[in-house]
């Protein structure tokens, strides 16, 4: 039991620890309690959480990450002021990660120390300039002060700078889509659900995806209707070739969006994109579809993404009569995530 604990232990340091530089328990009995700590966490017992933590505290005074840990447990507690008066101090020291800097701008800002928090944040970014944890809890304080558009800025500058990080593209996903800018929408919720994949975020960003998809072509031919769909005839940037190429598209789903011709769209859309734009803008996800595509995984991978949305009664259908292709589309897309690379970032925010 004693060996489970500390196994434990070791996997919670690399996840929740990685950038710190203070070892996680010196002792076996410092691990064993920490281990307990997270388990009540876990649980929701903040009560037996905050004691277990005190208790490896007395143990180890000087590690940091505890005592962050106990900031963070006092603050979904709602112990605001325990939660301050914890984490504040460890702001100066030399061992705070990632994580001390987004608890306390958590902790400050629900105390309503804007500067304060705004302070602890970007000092944070300052120390760790890539951590898309980081810009997304910057993002998020400013969409608790009602700054939208700099909420988006952060969270952009998140993915630019942390494209592995998955909860950024999450955000802009449904912020996009609340906003009206369906392409980004659809092309950040690809991303987030398959970097979170089984989670109910995942489902919510799939079905903002469907229903963006509607958006989006009804647009592009709103604007052809009205004479202004030329321009994107010269592309000049990533997003206006995107829109040529859904744009020269837009019959491919004649009769409204349907799992079908969704389907046919989006395999189009890799078609015309590798031919004209993919040697301009290297794009990870869509070589992910594209390698879909020759595994003969791209239709199975379009219902788990579409199907429940288009119907619930048709999807179950086709996942009966096609079990052996989901089966293996499922082994296939467990073992083979997509993992987004550096410098493939084109969205000017």
């Amino acid at each position: 039991m004693r060996t489970q604990i500390f196994i434990i232990s070791l996997l919670l340091l690399f996840f929740h620890a990685g950038n710190a530089q203070t070892v996680l328990g010196a002792t076996e009995e410092a691990r064993d309690l920490y281990a307990m700590a997270r388990q009540y966490l876990q649980k929701g017992d903040y009560a037996n959480s905050i004691m277990v933590y005190n208790q490896v505290i007395q143990l180890e005074p000087k590690n940091l990450i505890y005592r962050r840990e106990l900031a963070n447990v006092y603050f979904l507690q709602g112990d605001l002021m325990r939660a301050e008066r914890m984490v504040v101090p460890l702001l100066k020291a030399d061992e705070a990660d990632e994580e001390t800097f987004q608890i306390a701008c958590k902790v400050l800002s629900a105390k309503k120390k804007t500067d304060e928090a705004k302070e602890a944040i970007n000092k944070g970014i300052s120390k760790f300039p890539n951590s898309g944890l980081l810009y997304k809890e910057k993002g998020d304080f400013y969409t608790a002060q009602k700054k939208y558009a700099d909420a988006s800025k952060a969270w952009e500058k998140g993915i630019e700078k942390d494209p592995k990080y998955y909860m950024n593209y999450y955000n802009l996903s449904k912020v996009y889509f609340f906003t009206k800018n369906y392409l980004w929408a659809i092309y950040y919720g690809e991303m987030f659900v398959n970097m979170e994949s089984f989670s109910s975020k995942s489902q919510e960003i799939k079905k903002i995806m469907y229903e963006s998809y509607k958006f989006f072509m009804a647009e592009l031919n709103n604007l052809a209707l009205e004479g202004k769909n030329s321009r994107y005839d010269n592309p000049k940037d990533f997003e206006t070739s995107l829109y040529k190429v859904y744009d020269n598209l837009r019959n491919v789903v004649t009769g409204g969006i349907h799992i079908d011709n969704l389907i046919m769209l989006r395999t189009r859309f890799l078609l015309d994109w590798n031919k004209n734009f993919a040697s301009k803008y290297p794009n990870e996800l869509f070589d992910y579809q594209q390698r879909l595509i020759q595994n003969g995984y791209f239709d199975a991978y379009n219902q788990w993404l579409f199907g429940r949305f288009d119907s619930e009664k048709q999807y179950n259908a086709w996942a009966q009569t096609h079990n052996t292709l989901m089966n293996k589309f499922d082994n296939h897309f467990r073992s083979n995530k997509l993992v987004p690379k550096d410098n493939q970032y084109y969205h000017d925010n």
